[in-house]
């Protein structure tokens, strides 16, 4: 196993040579969910994230997971990409996307995720607990993780505070952060809130638990979703195709792990329910 060495490398296994094993994904993916339109309650807002994971497309969608679960690469909602063969690693080499809307688009690998949490409830909600069974199987370490409150059904108009008690990526525990949860702009279903982590703090290996300080006033459902942020495709114009190739540029060619399970947020710069096509180029090597 080994990185790419240079771009005759790339060239080569891109035209299939050395078991390259080339692989293009072409995705749509409509402001629907099972069919139905995006609307009042899970519309977008400008400068927050919308969650892509349940948007219908041309490979199916995703749903509320319950329990907490470890999704792969087989998950409904994750893109179908194939597991690399023999002793190969999988490689990203470019993305290229267009909107109905301007944003950004972030790839990631979707590491763990829980729905059917309370925005009324202000005790305990368990995530993996404190001597978890369900654990990362991809980036366990934890470096680079990010950890956001995913909202499945709209919860309730008044603001209040989310606590979440982590692991982070030096194996320490009760590790707590807070954000917003509830009210104007981080309520909407399909949205992704990211929770900002303790200062010094480079990842997350595990989610003991959250506990909101007040209720948001409508229950709705929101889970808890750990990924491994992957890369940003700037889509800047409306309809016209933004494009990433990692063989020249920030973060260089991304390993894609195995069984990963790869979903997209938007970042939105406007109320639009985003309307995509996007499209991704692997090798093996």
């Amino acid at each position: 196993m080994a990185a790419i060495t240079d771009l005759s490398d790339l060239i080569n296994r891109f035209t299939g040579g050395n078991s390259g094993t080339p692989e293009n994904i072409f995705v749509y993916k409509a402001p629907r969910i099972n069919g139905t339109a995006v609307g009042a309650t899970n519309a977008a807002v400008a400068g927050k994230y919308v969650s892509l994971w349940q948007y219908d497309g041309t490979h199916g969608n995703g749903s509320a997971p319950g329990a907490v679960a470890v999704p792969t690469n087989s998950t409904n909602g994750a893109l179908p990409i194939t597991n690399p063969g023999g002793s190969r690693e999988k490689w990203l080499t470019q993305v290229s996307g267009a909107s109905s809307a301007a944003g950004v688009l972030l790839l990631y690998d979707r590491l763990l995720h829980i729905s059917g949490l309370s925005g009324t409830s202000t005790a305990d909600q368990t995530v993996q607990g404190a001597s978890p069974s369900v654990v990362l199987t991809r980036n366990t370490g934890g470096v680079g993780n990010i950890v956001f409150y995913e909202v499945y059904t709209q919860i309730g108009a008044t603001a209040t505070t989310i606590t979440m008690t982590y692991t982070n990526s030096a194996g320490t525990g009760s590790r707590t952060s807070t954000q917003t949860i509830g009210g104007t702009g981080f309520r909407n279903a399909q949205s992704g809130y990211i929770i900002p982590l303790a200062a010094g703090d480079k990842g997350v290996q595990a989610v003991e638990k959250v506990k909101l300080t007040a209720t948001t006033g409508t229950a709705g459902d929101f889970g808890i979703t750990i990924a491994k942020p992957i890369a940003y495709i700037p889509i800047g114009t409306v309809g016209v195709m933004g494009f990433r190739d990692f063989s020249t540029g920030l973060p260089g060619i991304p390993k894609i792990d195995t069984d990963a399970c790869l979903a997209f947020l938007f970042l939105s710069n406007s109320t639009t329910a985003p309307e995509l096509t996007y499209g991704l180029s692997f090798v093996e090597k």
